[in-house]
């Protein structure tokens, strides 16, 4: 473990360095307040549904940020062609993964604030703290540029564990990925003191939106297996399902912060789910857990 570390510059002496904690230990948060990943998933600006914060090594939060993402946040619309079934997500998971590792890896780790990934119904909106370097315009990313990382040290971690090229052609790889699945190209601007990035729905999306009504402000919420699709239920309450679906353990209080509504909303809509037969608590108040009953 030594050598590793030596080889991949992450020790001065008999000390390791800043890059090394950051990127390996399972709480950089100890030393450099801010290192973490926040997502939320807003029905409108001002309606958001749920959210979560991914914590933890440097090299582990893309990946567990990426799962989260595209399992929970996103989901595919389906399409066959002939026999072959397709899936496609409004935005590739291939180019988005690049964004996200450009984002770790370039963040201003002076900042506390972490980066922030707000996900609606049809685009992605991602701040990343940290102004661009003077040599790299915004403008010129997707254009030959030089590779200019803000965090030497990190940037050679994450190369030498191939998740990173030295070259910057991050964002040629994101062109090539957008290409390939029809998609619309991110918008990168430079606001908020760092980089903000859009990613649009492509139109072959929309159109699989439009065919199964589905998009605008709301959320398609997916419920759980074999429950009724016409339910008197709105939507806090198909959000509250979804919730219990992955882990029937919640509190009230993580359920709460989950969907940033208080603790007296969650209740009287657990409620109402436990009235019409939907749900029910199994087990004692603090050990118990909740239970989906399929109709």
């Amino acid at each position: 473990m030594q050598n590793l570390l030596q080889n991949l510059r992450c020790t001065e002496g008999s000390h390791f360095t800043r890059a090394a904690m950051m990127c390996f230990h399972p709480d950089p948060e100890r030393w450099v307040t801010g290192a973490y990943i926040k997502i939320g998933f807003f029905a409108t600006e001002a309606d958001i549904l749920y959210q979560d914060e991914i914590h933890g090594p440097l090299l582990i939060q893309v990946e567990r940020a990426m799962d989260l993402i595209f399992t929970k946040y996103m989901k595919a619309l389906v399409s066959y062609e002939g026999i072959n079934r397709q899936e496609r997500f409004f935005f590739p998971p291939d180019a988005f993964r690049e964004l996200l590792l450009n984002a770790v890896v370039h963040k201003d780790y002076t900042e506390t604030t972490p980066i922030q990934i707000k996900i609606y119904s049809d685009h992605i909106w991602m701040w990343n703290p940290g102004n661009m370097p003077e040599e790299v315009k915004v403008k010129d990313l997707f254009k030959k540029h030089v590779s200019k990382p803000r965090n030497p040290n990190i940037a050679n971690v994450f190369f030498k564990s191939g998740y990173v090229e030295s070259w910057g052609r991050g964002y040629y790889n994101i062109e090539l990925a957008c290409e390939k699945t029809d998609s619309k190209l991110p918008k990168p601007k430079t606001e908020f003191g760092g980089l903000t990035v859009e990613c649009r729905a492509s139109d072959q999306y929309k159109e699989l939106a439009s065919k199964w009504n589905i998009g605008g402000t709301n959320r398609t919420i997916n419920l759980p297996i074999n429950l009724p699709i016409n339910l008197p239920i709105n939507n806090t309450q198909k959000v509250l399902l979804n919730l219990l679906q992955e882990n029937n353990s919640y509190t009230y209080d993580e359920l709460a912060d989950k969907m940033q509504k208080t603790r007296e909303t969650i209740r009287e809509n657990l409620k109402k789910l436990q009235e019409l037969g939907l749900i029910r608590r199994v087990g004692a108040r603090k050990n118990g857990h909740w239970e989906i009953i399929e109709k």
